[in-house]
C-alpha cells in the first residue's frame, strides 16, 4: 500500500472523486461503500456545525446550511478527533461563500455563535470577584489592570443584528431589522457555568476593549467617557466583578 494512501483516501472522501485510489480498492463494491462512508461523514460534519452555529442554521434553513457545511468541510476538514470546537473558520468562510453573498450580516451572526461556543468550552479559571479587591488600598484601584476572563469575547458588527442573533439563538420569534449599516457591540462570557451575553453601548465596548488590551481601570474609564460622558465606569466595573468577566488576579 502506498505511503500516501491515507492522504489520498481522505482527499477522495472530501472531493467525492475516488479516481486517485480506485486502482487500490480491492473490490468493486468498495466504491459504493466509499460513497456511503462519505455521506455519513458529511452528515456528521453538518450536524456538528449545526450544533455549533444554531442561529446561522435557523436563519438559512436546513438545506442551505447542509450545503454550506459540506462546502466548508471540503476545504477545512477537522484536524482534531473531537468535533466539539470544529468550525473555527466558519464565519470567514461564509463571508466568501457565493450563495450567501446577499446575506451580508451572516458572518457576524456566525461570529456570535462562535463566541458562545468558545465561552462554553473556555478554561474554568478563577474570575476576579469583589472579595479579591476588598483589601486593596483605594488609591491603587485605578491602576488595577485585571484583563478579561478567558471565556469572554467582545463582538462587533457593522450591521444591527445582535437581536436577530439572540432571537434565533433562543428559538424566539425572529426579530426583523432594517439592513442598513449601524454598528453594534456585544459581550459573551460564562458565569456560574452558564453562557451569558448582552449588548454593549459603544462606550461600554471601549471600556472592555481597553481592559482586554491590558490597560488599567483608569484608562478603561477614560475610554468609556470619551464616547459617553454620562457613562458610569464604577457601575460597569462592579458588574464585571459580580459576573465573572475579569481575570482572577490583582497582580
Amino acid at each position: 500500500m502506498s505511503d500516501h494512501f491515507h492522504e489520498d483516501f481522505a482527499a477522495a472522501i472530501r472531493s467525492g472523486d475516488p479516481a486517485a485510489i480506485e486502482a487500490r480498492l480491492t473490490t468493486p463494491s468498495a466504491l459504493r461503500r466509499m460513497a456511503v462512508y462519505r455521506n455519513n461523514i458529511v452528515h456528521g460534519i453538518s450536524e456538528a456545525l449545526r450544533a455549533a452555529y444554531p442561529a446561522v442554521a435557523r436563519l438559512v434553513g436546513t438545506e442551505f446550511f447542509a450545503s454550506m457545511a459540506r462546502a466548508f468541510w471540503e476545504v477545512s476538514p477537522p484536524v482534531e478527533p473531537s468535533l466539539s470546537l470544529y468550525g473555527a473558520g466558519f464565519a470567514d468562510f461564509i463571508a466568501g461563500y457565493a450563495p450567501a453573498e446577499a446575506l451580508v450580516y451572516l458572518p457576524d451572526i456566525a461570529r456570535l455563535d462562535r463566541a458562545w461556543l468558545e465561552a462554553h468550552h473556555a478554561s474554568d479559571l478563577p474570575a476576579l470577584g469583589p472579595g479579591q479587591i476588598a483589601g486593596l488600598p483605594p488609591q491603587d484601584l485605578p491602576q488595577l489592570a485585571p484583563g478579561l476572563h478567558p471565556s469572554v469575547s467582545l463582538w462587533s458588527s457593522s450591521w444591527p443584528v445582535y437581536e436577530v442573533w439572540r432571537s434565533n439563538r433562543e428559538g424566539a420569534e425572529p426579530v426583523q431589522t432594517m439592513l442598513t449599516p449601524d454598528p453594534e457591540f456585544a459581550l459573551v462570557w460564562r458565569h456560574g457555568g452558564v453562557v451569558r451575553y448582552r449588548a454593549l453601548t459603544p462606550g461600554e465596548n471601549a471600556f472592555f476593549n481597553a481592559l482586554a488590551q491590558g490597560q488599567s481601570l483608569e484608562s478603561a474609564a477614560e475610554s468609556l467617557l470619551s464616547l459617553d460622558p454620562a457613562g458610569d465606569a464604577a457601575a460597569l466595573f462592579g458588574e464585571a466583578l459580580t459576573h465573572s468577566i475579569l481575570k482572577g488576579s490583582t497582580s
